[in-house]
């Protein structure tokens, strides 16, 4: 958090590679490959129908590069980039035939402008210095095509603090920098220059069986807003067991470039 915008890249990879060096237990290193696969096949069923056979997809904060395995089959390429040499090399241990893994800078993906049809951020944009988030936001619409789209997954201030710190403070103090609303972030985007930002109108559990209407089930997210007014406002335990059947439990939403 104390770092300038001129350090910020080389604190965040000196920060992200001691993590994953320095704490063998981090789920990166034990998580076994059977959970890993189902994970991320749950969350291919509930948001692969969002993407294109024709599509370039971009996975910024890749990781183990997961993800990019599942969605490989269902694009035409795949392009991951972390912060992290230690999660690239292990990314790239299981690479698919029509993906890449790069180390680089999630906040200005280093990528040429209009190159991407489908970027991906999941459990990353809390991670970021939250001065650096709009630059990243323009980053991202900047690397996409006309009409390309920027899927955000991200933990809901709501409902947190969701990384260390859970239990001893109320917001996040540990290596989420801040967490957000569907609200908030909806608002970072339009003024970012992205149209159609849209939340998912139905909890995950009830996406998945959706089949082909899964595409559709999402609402703008000034209704996403609308209902996280009041939670806001609730006692934490009150808005905990509300969140999730109102699916506003995660920050998940949906926009397209103009």
């Amino acid at each position: 958090m104390a770092s300038t915008p001129d350090t910020r890249e080389a604190v965040t990879r000196d920060v992200y590679n001691r993590l994953f060096e320095e704490v063998p237990w981090h789920r990166a290193h034990v998580t076994d490959a059977a959970s890993e696969e189902a994970f991320e096949e749950g969350w291919f069923q509930q948001y692969g129908a969002l993407t294109r056979p024709t599509d370039t997809l971009v996975d910024v904060g890749c990781g183990t590069g997961a993800l990019i395995r599942r969605f490989a089959p269902a694009v035409r390429d795949c392009i991951g980039i972390d912060a992290s040499d230690t999660m690239v090399k292990l990314a790239d241990q299981e690479r698919p035939a029509n993906a890449r893994f790069m180390v680089g800078s999630v906040l200005n993906p280093p990528l040429p402008p209009s190159s991407a049809d489908f970027v991906v951020s999941r459990q990353v944009m809390e991670h970021l210095h939250p001065d650096d988030v709009p630059e990243h936001l323009a980053a991202v619409r900047k690397i996409l095509r006309p009409g390309g789209r920027f899927l955000i997954e991200t933990p809901s201030r709501l409902t947190g603090p969701w990384d260390i710190s859970r239990g001893f403070t109320p917001v996040a103090t540990g290596f989420h920098l801040k967490e957000y609303t569907n609200g908030e972030l909806g608002a970072m985007l339009r003024d970012a220059g992205f149209r159609r930002v849209r939340g998912r109108a139905v909890p995950s559990r009830i996406l998945t069986h959706l089949g082909r209407m899964k595409r559709h089930a999402y609402v703008p997210v000034a209704v996403k807003a609308i209902i996280e007014r009041p939670l806001q406002a609730a006692p934490p335990s009150l808005r905990a067991k509300l969140a999730g059947p109102l699916a506003v439990r995660e920050v998940m939403l949906i926009a397209e470039r103009r």
